[in-house]
């Protein structure tokens, strides 16, 4: 029998979702004991958000500064076979009670000399939220094995829009009847459990050195050019302000706002940018290759 301890935080129950779905071919199958590790800080992070909490988790999410965390509340058997870390990006970061968790002894213990693999529930931009949790495991001595990523696929500034309505509310409908309903989509839920078919045969067969090539075969993290070279740039903004923020306690409310107004705008005007500068490059590539 194969052991698997799923480690994960999930504000919204979506996550959760994808995890179910892709884990079903595995936790009906007695060739495999899966352990459910769910990071819990002792103050929960409400959801919906208001607009004030969505911000104030900014500049410490940025800065991976940890929050307390609840103690497991399952029983650790190391070693295990496979560890999947599931999470969600906060500002092009890790969800903080990821980030937490991974900046604790306790991860350095249990990943040491394991095989891990990570799932991500996004909006669209995950790449920089991936390479932090990569370097920490990697660094800890654990062995990366694949990645899978699971975004909304609506435009980015359509996302925008109803991600923010969603978060906000709760709501995960059709935002004035018009706008695509926010977060993954329904079918790319449940259509994970491909994942977890070639995760158990490859768990099983003693080969989870080849994973990764196969996960990318069945689409498991598609990356979008133009938006890595948005996230790169968001991301030392981001770094900047949250700098910023966290060295001037006493000005924090008004920062805070400062920031949120130069997100909006950046929004605005920076995206649409390099949205046609992808569309352009992408044409210049194929008139040479023509």
């Amino acid at each position: 029998m194969k052991t698997i301890l799923v480690v994960y935080y999930s504000q919204t129950g979506q996550l959760k979702r994808i995890l179910d779905s892709l884990l079903s071919p595995l936790s009906n199958s007695s060739d495999f004991l899966i352990s459910h590790l769910e990071i819990k800080p002792e103050t929960a992070f409400p959801f919906p958000w208001t607009r004030r909490q969505f911000l104030d988790v900014f500049p410490e999410t940025v800065a991976k500064r940890p929050v307390l965390l609840k103690p497991p509340e399952i029983e650790i058997r190391k070693p295990y076979d496979l560890i999947i870390i599931a999470f969600q990006p906060w500002y092009l970061s890790p969800s903080l009670p990821v980030s937490s968790f991974l900046n604790s002894t306790f991860a350095e213990e249990i990943l040491r000399d394991t095989n891990v693999l990570t799932l991500i529930g996004a909006r669209n931009m995950w790449q920089e939220a991936f390479n932090w949790v990569k370097d920490k495991v990697e660094g800890y001595g654990g062995r990366l094995c694949g990645n899978i990523a699971l975004v909304d696929r609506a435009p980015n500034l359509v996302s925008v829009v109803t991600i923010a309505y969603w978060m906000l509310t709760g709501k995960k409908d059709r935002f004035l009847g018009i706008f695509p309903k926010p977060g993954v989509s329904e079918a790319d839920i449940g259509a994970a459990n491909r994942f977890g078919k070639a995760i158990g045969a490859f768990l099983l067969g003693n080969k989870l050195d080849l994973l990764d090539g196969e996960l990318k075969k069945l689409g498991a993290a598609e990356n979008n050019p133009s938006l890595i070279r948005l996230e790169r740039r968001g991301k030392k903004i981001f770094t900047l302000w949250s700098n910023l923020i966290i060295k001037a306690p006493n000005l924090r409310g008004l920062l805070l706002n400062l920031f949120f107004a130069e997100l909006l705008l950046a929004l605005a005007i920076v995206s649409p940018i390099n949205s046609l500068q992808g569309i352009l490059m992408k044409f210049l590539k194929r008139k040479s290759s023509d």
